[in-house]
């Protein structure tokens, strides 16, 4: 048999179409392309001591008893078929949000549901799927393509979501596509267990390779932070820490970057103060209801643009005043029902530095 023959056909297999660069330095650049999730599939979860101890309390419904009680009367069945109403209005709010950023120019990949297989995967635990929030497993610092994993089981089936569209647009391109070490599963320790755990939205690339990392031990867990700050260094990214209240669910409940040099933050979430890469910065402060409700989970589009809810209009008229130009899309339901914003909903691929 003719080795170089079985060589070539090998090489033709693994060879790779060029892909353009991915890269996302901060958090204020011009937004370019970027993945949104589906709700679709969104069922409410199921009330264990891990999700009372970490999530319940940092959830909008917390500081809304009627809300609270709908989390835990209908932990485990479907949104659609549990407040059918309420569901079509979020669906409504993400194609709405969809249709914005499409409108702008900016390339938009959606991800696909899952299977009744994927469906499964630690159905020990929880079924169903909560896959709209992409910017918890999509991590991207740089040319670095981060998968995360968070300390709710149901959302390490987010993975399947979008790995296929990763197959096809980040192989060939200049990223490194990195998964974290998966979490192991623990149903019996109120914390979760070591872990490890790690949520885009406790990194926040900050520009000149600056990357702040939030810590409040609710989602992300330390071990979930060393490994990400070991791999930002060894990449040659600066990492900053900061610590919030355990009671905001993540970073990106806690604060927003419209732009370099103007913040959108509820100061009383950061026990030690604001993160010192926002000294200097121009800040427009939020009330801590109003953040849990995600008054800060707005999206930049770059060039001062900055989609938000209008829910939040009295922050947006405020942000106006510091130069920003607010864009505002429906997406309270989306907020309260779920606890997640325009950031959250989407998974960034190239932003302009």
């Amino acid at each position: 048999m003719d080795k170089d023959r079985i060589s070539d056909g090998i090489e033709d297999l693994l060879a790779l179409e060029k892909k353009p660069d991915i890269w996302v330095g901060n958090e204020w650049g011009e937004l370019k392309e970027l993945v949104i999730g589906r709700p679709d599939q969104h069922e409410f979860p199921q009330i264990n001591d891990m999700a009372l101890n970490n999530f319940m309390k940092v959830m909008p419904a917390s500081d809304n008893e009627s809300e609270n009680d709908n989390f835990l009367k209908l932990e485990g069945k479907l949104f659609k078929d549990a407040i059918p109403d309420r569901f079509k209005t979020m669906v409504d709010e993400v194609e709405a949000f969809v249709k914005l950023l499409e409108g702008r120019g900016i390339k938009v990949h959606r991800s696909r549901l899952l299977n009744a297989d994927e469906l499964k995967y630690n159905a020990f635990w929880w079924e169903g799927c909560f896959s709209l929030f992409l910017k918890d497993p999509i991590i991207v610092v740089g040319n670095l393509v981060i998968e995360g994993g968070n300390r709710s089981a149901i959302r390490h089936k987010d993975m399947y979501s979008y790995r296929e569209l990763f197959f096809e647009r980040v192989l060939g391109s200049n990223a490194k596509w990195i998964c974290m070490p998966r979490p192991a599963p623990n149903t019996t320790d109120p914390t979760g267990g070591y872990g490890p755990y790690l949520t885009g939205g406790d990194v926040f690339p900050m520009g000149n390779r600056n990357v702040l990392l939030g810590f409040n031990d609710s989602d992300s867990n330390i071990w979930g932070l060393r490994w990400i700050a070991d791999l930002l260094r060894k990449e040659g990214w600066k990492v900053h820490g900061v610590r919030y209240r355990n009671d905001c669910m993540h970073l990106d409940t806690a604060m927003s970057c419209p732009a370099e040099g103007v913040a959108l933050a509820c100061k009383e979430f950061f026990t030690d103060g604001l993160p010192d890469l926002l000294d200097g910065w121009e800040i427009v402060d939020v009330a801590t209801k109003d953040a849990r409700a995600d008054a800060c989970n707005g999206l930049p589009l770059g060039r001062g643009y900055y989609v938000m809810s209008t829910e939040w209009k009295k922050y947006g008229e405020k942000l106006r005043d510091h130069g920003i130009k607010p864009l505002y899309t429906p997406f309270e339901e989306n907020n309260h029902v779920t606890g997640g914003g325009p950031r959250c909903s989407h998974g960034p691929l190239v932003r302009m530095d």
